[in-house]
């Protein structure tokens, strides 16, 4: 079936529906009409410089249509004009705003001035800009170019679309393969840290390690230290798979993880030094054999198997044996509630009554450390957002951490768990 002359300008089609029956065809053109058409650069002229604009955005490919790029990737501006130029002298405006260190090249073959969209120190200022506090995986971006000359060193955009109007390609600021592996690193370490909180011991004192783990309360300068690490490191993560830059980790954000740290062992010391009543509990229990919570468990297994065997109808028990089981389940009975009366007052109250309270009600000393690190945790972690960076804490606020973390060790010694 031939076409009409209208649709020969466009030989996919006029090659498909010469094959095809009418109602292919009329579905071809149908796709034709409700897909984006791809973007072709305009032909190039002999246009004098003053007069020179950017004809259209290209990838390293040199391919224009469905331009998508990230960092570390070549955009290539094609100029309207066949002549050559001197591409060190132009500077690559995004959204606005010239990003310089890019060392671009002219490409002769195809008229574009290729520019590497790479992050250095010299020009992280402007990509913090473009890329900072970021709200989806991607955001259209606008091209323009200015010419530095001996008499301007500072140019303007002055090199537009030919149309007057700016073009844009896609940029994106996380790409989804990264945003997957940021995700799963992130989740898992949040996994181990956090996820298992409230069954295991890694956020809690353990001072009376006879306490089912679950019930265990919960340490102020372990929570404080895995908060600090989670901080950073999720932020470590973000900042390397937005930026592609191994290198963001900050003086300070060593310190914050490093005054955590340090006082989450300077408490285990204090507690393992002093005479307190955990220690007394933990010694009355070892008394009566319990010494960790599998004793525990393995006492009530005792009395669970003992029970069974007087209840069973299929072995008939003797007097003696069954006074004697009768025997043995009380006394291991007896002997769990000793345990329940020693470690009542020692038992996991909730997260904030464990890590703001003592046995003697809230105390001051560890409100403030809770306070201070929400506080800077949060400042933190929109610093990250909002700047590309870790946070510059100055000394003066790392001083008062410090110092909030001292009295809290402080105040250890006389403070009853």
């Amino acid at each position: 079936m031939a076409l009409p002359s209208l649709f020969r300008p466009f030989p996919a089609v006029t090659a498909a529906a010469n094959r095809v029956k009418l109602p292919a065809f009329l579905l071809a053109l149908f796709w034709g009409f409700t897909t984006p058409a791809m973007a072709a650069c305009p032909a190039l002229t002999t246009t004098p410089a003053k007069l020179m604009a950017i004809s259209c955005l290209t990838d390293a490919q040199n391919k224009p249509e469905n331009l998508s790029l990230s960092l570390n990737n070549d955009l290539g501006v094609v100029l309207n004009t066949a002549s050559s130029v001197d591409a060190s002298t132009f500077v690559l405006f995004l959204n606005g705003r010239a990003v310089d260190g890019l060392d671009p090249i002219y490409d002769a073959s195809n008229h574009r001035i290729v520019f590497h969209l790479q992050r250095t120190p010299a020009n992280a200022a402007d990509w913090q800009t473009l890329l900072g506090a970021p709200t989806g995986l991607s955001k259209a971006v606008a091209v323009s170019l200015g010419v530095r000359t001996t008499t301007s060193p500072h140019p303007q955009p002055t090199v537009v679309g030919i149309n007057g109007i700016e073009p844009s390609f896609h940029f994106q600021t996380i790409p989804m393969i990264r945003f997957a592996l940021a995700t799963l690193a992130i989740g898992v370490m949040l996994l181990l840290v956090w996820g298992s909180a409230t069954r295991t011991t890694i956020l809690k004192d353990n001072l009376i390690p006879q306490i089912e783990p679950k019930r265990q309360p919960y340490s102020l300068g372990r929570w404080q230290m895995a908060v600090w690490f989670s901080l950073v490191f999720a932020s470590y993560v973000f900042l390397f798979i937005l930026l592609n830059d191994p290198n963001t980790l900050s003086e300070q954000a060593l310190m914050l993880m490093g005054i955590s740290g340090g006082t989450a062992l300077a408490a285990v010391t204090v507690d393992a030094a002093k005479d307190s009543p955990s220690h007394a509990a933990n010694a009355g229990l070892q008394l009566l054999g319990i010494k960790s919570w599998t004793d525990v468990v393995r006492i009530k297994a005792e009395i669970f198997d003992r029970e069974a065997q007087l209840a069973s109808k299929n072995v008939p028990l003797a007097k003696e044996a069954a006074a004697q089981l009768t025997l043995e389940i009380l006394d291991r009975r007896m002997k769990l509630r000793t345990y329940e009366e020693a470690i009542t007052p020692f038992v996991s109250g909730g997260w904030f009554a464990d890590i703001a309270t003592d046995l003697n009600g809230p105390a001051l000393h560890r409100i403030q450390v809770i306070c201070w690190t929400f506080l800077l945790g949060g400042i933190f972690l929109y610093g990250v957002w909002h700047d590309l960076a870790m946070p510059q804490f100055s000394y003066t606020l790392l001083a008062l951490m410090g110092i909030s973390s001292a009295g809290y060790i402080g105040f250890k010694y006389p403070e009853s768990q």
